[in-house]
């Protein structure tokens, strides 16, 4: 996601001026090119950190420790560092770097600091790369997860790029005391590039909507039991998994552009 992506792109000027009007050329675009190097600038969040108006922990989990390197769990490939999330632009969005070798990446939380409880509504506007085929690179996630027992205190997944496409999911117990989930991925949405994702959660339906359009919807009536009414905290990851994931990939970042609780 992004341009979002660190780094400047500088056009070779080929002019065939001299003196002066060089010299006045050459200054501005100095200048052009400092101003930018400012603005894509990446720094490395301090821990906690505080963005969109939440303090978060640069981690997968918080409970393991903010400053600990973060293991993404068994389904992911890679482990999640601390320094892959960074802070870039004015005004600030959150990068989730993946490093060229695609074996480390970054995700952040709010365990520690913050959690929500039904009625909410909760949105980001988030930015994930794609591959040549219009497949998302790795596996980006927006998520809330329970506090608790797992999946009695249930888990929605706002968006996932699942197999390299978008997806939505809640996570349960079902009746019979058997794991369970609903959602899937969201027909004629790629995911590709920035796009907002949000989710009205209270006790008697779950519904997501992307860039404003319902895309989900999971109801206490359909599943049978309760839905989960929190406290749930939120994760944002970028994970890598040949079994989950799309595409691995070096060398792309998943961003967080804002938080709207």
């Amino acid at each position: 996601m992004r341009s979002n992506r660190e780094g400047l792109i500088v056009t070779r000027l080929r002019l065939g001026l001299a003196g002066l009007g060089m010299a006045v050329v050459a200054a501005a675009v100095a200048a052009v090119i400092v101003a930018a190097a400012q603005v894509s600038a990446d720094t490395i969040v301090s821990t906690p950190f505080t963005w969109q108006g939440e303090t978060w922990c640069p981690t997968y989990r918080a409970a393991n420790g903010c400053n600990d390197v973060q293991q993404s769990g068994s389904n992911s490939s890679v482990p999640f560092y601390p320094a892959q999330v960074t802070s870039t632009g004015v005004p600030a969005s959150i990068l989730l770097k993946m490093n060229a070798g695609a074996t480390e990446t970054g995700a952040f939380n709010t365990q520690t600091y913050e959690t929500f409880s039904a009625p909410a509504t909760i949105s980001e506007q988030i930015n994930v790369p794609c591959n040549v085929g219009g497949q998302i690179e790795n596996w980006p996630a927006f998520w809330l997860v329970t506090t608790g027992a797992w999946p009695a205190g249930g888990e929605i997944d706002v968006m996932e790029g699942l197999h390299g496409y978008a997806a939505w999911h809640y996570h349960y117990l079902n009746s019979s005391g058997v794991s369970s989930q609903v959602g899937g991925a969201v027909s004629g949405f790629s995911g590709c590039g920035k796009h907002t994702y949000q989710v009205n959660w209270t006790r008697s339906a779950i519904t997501f909507y992307y860039d404003g359009t319902q895309v989900g919807q999971v109801t206490s009536a359909e599943i049978g039991v309760p839905l989960a009414s929190g406290p749930m905290y939120v994760i944002n990851d970028y994970a890598a998994s040949p079994t989950y994931g799309g595409p691995t990939t070096g060398n792309v970042n998943m961003q967080v552009l804002n938080f709207t609780p």
